[in-house]
């Protein structure tokens, strides 16, 4: 019971902090978010395509057993519906994976290039967003938009889920 409470709290962190970025991204003038930053896949937009990808392809592995190839085409002039597909991407990931029992969570499932359990799987899925996350935030600062940056770390959930709920 510990692991499915562990992951459980971590995909819960992830669907609240994916929250928080995107309101507050949506705050902002949306021709920001195209704006070329020089970072890995260029502006805002492509990252938050980023992360949405990865996690559409994690849940398929995790819940489904598919291996899909990971190629999205990337959207263009649609970030208000990528940040829509991202928050219901996290609530769906917290939805599906919550349910998993410690053995589920135990169980040995292949990837494309490795073969890991599923709660490794989550961890990582949870770490790759919340690393594309502060992407974004340093790439917001590059375009010097710097007010009102929310908090997204996991002590910051912590402190959320103890004071605020």
């Amino acid at each position: 019971m510990y692991l499915q409470k562990l992951t459980t709290r971590f995909l819960q962190y992830n669907l609240w902090a994916s929250e928080r970025l995107t309101s507050w991204l949506m705050t902002l003038d949306q021709n920001i978010l195209y704006e070329k930053t020089g970072s890995s896949f260029g502006t805002i937009d492509r990252t938050l395509q980023h992360i949405l990808s990865a996690q559409v392809y994690w849940h398929a592995i995790i819940v489904k057993g598919q291996i899909n190839e990971f190629n999205p085409s990337a959207k263009e002039n649609a970030v208000a519906q990528v940040i829509t597909d991202l928050v219901m991407s996290s609530q769906q990931l917290a939805n599906d994976l919550s349910i998993l029992s410690d053995q589920q969570l135990m169980e040995i499932i292949p990837a494309s290039d490795s073969t890991q359990s599923r709660y490794e799987y989550i961890l990582h899925v949870v770490n790759h967003s919340s690393y594309h996350r502060g992407q974004v935030v340093t790439m917001c600062r590059a375009l010097e938009i710097t007010a009102e940056i929310p908090v997204t770390d996991y002590d910051a959930y912590l402190w959320w889920i103890e004071n605020m709920r």
